[in-house]
């Protein structure tokens, strides 16, 4: 008999063991490292490059991750799977996403602020009152290269600037934010400062390329906007090419649509170290944006109950995170507490069953306990869930379904899952250690991986969905 919940363990074990001290050196530096020792030169000449040269660049509708449009409703399957073996095919593989890299030690603290009389301010990021130095901003009127300058310049002889960016970066590690929340922050920051849009994105722009990141200010029309490049492939946001790099386009209003005016930026030494990309990483137990205010849920298909909660401002914060590729939420911990205690519910709940029983049982939790809906008709645009997001919205989706479908399996039972992509659809195919079985899948790598299909309602395992059974499947690979 299977032990499930010494697995549970033994899985987390293991993912905390893939942090390398490579990689987490890589993470102080490029987090931590001290305003002072960014990027000297182009800092110090920014001002000057903003007064040069502003080519202008095409800006290219954001890419969808998936063009077909997905089932209004989750099907319900009539049939058992049919007495085949799997296919004798080797799918389509997208590249491997690599594991999210983990903290296992206290990381240097940030050079505190110079004297403890600052003035300070008060500032809301996400339903947290948050406090660190207030800057005296520049007034922008007009988006003239001159005006742009002339500010910049005016915030780098400005000494105060130094301990307001160390306060920033102080506050980014106290909350655990990643890349992508301290951009956020910054944003937030400024939104509380500024009166007008083109006084905060500059103070935006100075701030986030003083800490490290190559960021770049642009104007569209008669708007300013930042170029924002990331680490990972990012969906469904408008962008850029500079140099052979992507650039997302990130407005005021934090539109991904295409204005009707050419982007123009400032020209920069193609030697120069501009900076690192956005990050969009989540390590686990990483992100401490919470309110205290609980959403609770408890939810069951009669066989597997689950009761708990979310932190609602913790799910507001990630609301609107940058879409990205499908193995990435699966890999994702907003909330290690939260896992474990998801984890642990589920093992009690699948003790003593076999291999395939337990599988079996998971795959009619997630099709049963969930109401069904797409993304447009619940929130109007492509969202994938974290885990934890399937808890907090009274629906979800396809992709959503395969997410936590492929979480559960792999980290309860330890087989090999994949996310598996049809053309509209998203689902898994899971490869058991025990004896051979019949039904739809594939091969890969001499191994049988048989479709589990959490939206498909009643369906067992290796049942496929008519429609995508003679389809070659997209493998998305994850470890």
């Amino acid at each position: 008999m299977r032990k499930y919940f010494f697995i549970l363990l033994l899985c987390y074990s293991s993912m905390m063991a893939q942090n390398t001290n490579s990689d987490y050196q890589a993470f102080r530096k490029g987090v931590l490292g001290s305003y002072d020792s960014f990027r000297k030169t182009v800092l110090e000449d920014y001002a000057e490059y903003l007064q040069g040269i502003w080519d202008e660049y095409e800006q290219f509708r954001g890419i969808k991750r998936d063009k077909e449009p997905k089932p209004s409703i989750a099907p319900k399957a009539d049939v058992k799977p049919q007495d085949v073996t799997p296919v004798q095919s080797v799918p389509e593989v997208k590249p491997t996403i690599q594991p999210t890299p983990v903290l296992t030690d206290s990381p240097i603290p940030v050079k505190p602020i110079a004297s403890n009389t600052l003035p300070n301010m008060y500032f809301s990021f996400y339903g947290m009152k948050l406090s660190t130095v207030l800057c005296h901003a520049q007034t922008i009127v007009d988006i003239e290269h001159q005006a742009i300058a002339k500010a910049w310049d005016a915030y780098r002889q400005d000494r105060v600037m130094k301990d307001i960016i160390r306060s920033l970066q102080s506050l980014s590690m106290t909350y655990g934010l990643n890349d992508w929340f301290t951009f956020e922050l910054v944003r937030n920051y400024t939104e509380a400062i500024c009166k007008n849009t083109a006084s905060k994105i500059v103070l935006q722009h100075f701030l986030i390329v003083n800490m490290g990141y190559d960021v770049r200010l642009a104007s569209c029309g008669d708007q300013l906007l930042l170029l924002v490049p990331f680490k990972q492939q990012v969906y469904e946001r408008s962008y850029l090419v500079i140099d052979g790099k992507k650039y997302y386009a990130f407005y005021d209003d934090s539109t991904s649509k295409i204005q009707n005016a050419g982007v123009y930026t400032c020209r920069l030494p193609n030697e120069t170290d501009k900076g690192r990309n956005i990050d969009l990483t989540i390590r686990v137990g990483n992100i401490g944006i919470k309110t205290g205010l609980a959403h609770k849920f408890s939810m069951s298909d009669g066989k597997i109950s689950l009761q708990g909660s979310v932190d609602a401002g913790t799910m507001e914060a990630i609301r609107r995170y940058p879409q990205t590729d499908i193995p990435f939420y699966a890999m994702s911990t907003i909330d290690l507490n939260f896992h474990q205690s998801l984890l642990a519910q589920v093992s009690e709940q699948i003790r003593g069953c076999s291999e395939r029983e337990a599988v079996g049982r998971i795959l009619h939790f997630v099709q049963y306990a969930f109401n069904y809906a797409t993304d447009g008709e619940q929130h109007g645009y492509e969202k994938p869930y974290f885990i934890e997001e399937n808890f907090y919205y009274p629906k979800n989706d396809c992709e959503d379904r395969a997410i936590l479908f492929a979480f559960l399996v792999r980290n309860l039972l330890g087989l090999d899952v994949h996310l598996v992509q049809y053309p509209g659809h998203e689902c898994t195919a899971v490869n058991f250690s025990t004896s051979q079985m019949n039904g739809d899948g594939y091969m890969y790598r001499g191994k049988a991986f048989y479709i589990c299909d959490p939206t498909f309602i009643g369906a067992s395992i290796g049942q496929c969905m008519p429609d995508y059974r003679n389809l070659k499947p997209v493998v998305e690979l994850w470890y």
